[in-house]
């Protein structure tokens, strides 16, 4: 009787667990190349290792995607610090919010079905109001975010669409 007792203990909080964690699981729609966001707009790219590239080389990579059509888009572009914000703030709010307790954001969203989001700052697309040669950057650690200089090298996930109020 304790081990049925104990058993159905377990289920129940694994059950709760992933119900938390995945609470919004209807939010995103995958398929192979591409996953959109339906609270945003956005269509992020499935695979969030694109490589870790300067801010040339990432703009570059950008203007490979268009050309090349990938996943039949041709409006491809870096998201802007709210956009990241916005996968930061899902994944947080599904308890997931960096630190050596707590699974990072990076480890969440590979789990709701992102491919291969890395452990490092990826690149957005906001500029800093005191330095052209700086740009934000996210942590998937932690999701905390920082300037950087464009000679730096970061991750790359590239976006398209999305809602112009899309915070």
């Amino acid at each position: 009787m304790k081990r049925v007792t104990l058993l159905l203990a377990g289920v129940l909080m694994i059950t709760l667990w992933a119900g938390t964690a995945l609470a919004d699981d209807s939010r995103f729609a995958f398929s192979w190349r591409t996953v959109e966001d339906k609270r945003t707009d956005l269509t992020w790219a499935r695979d969030a290792d694109m490589g870790k590239l300067d801010w040339a080389g990432a703009s570059e990579l950008i203007n490979t995607l268009n050309k090349k059509e990938y996943a039949g888009a041709k409006d491809w572009r870096l998201p802007n610090k709210d956009e990241l914000g916005t996968l930061i703030t899902y994944a947080m709010r599904a308890g997931y919010g960096g630190g050596m307790e707590l699974l990072s954001p990076y480890q969440f969203l590979n789990k709701a079905g992102f491919k291969d989001v890395q452990l490092c700052f990826y690149w957005s697309s906001s500029p800093s109001d005191v330095s052209a040669s700086n740009i934000w950057v996210v942590n998937m650690f932690d999701g905390k975010g920082r300037f950087e200089n464009k000679e730096s090298s970061f991750c790359v996930w590239p976006v398209h669409g999305g809602k112009t109020d899309s915070k």
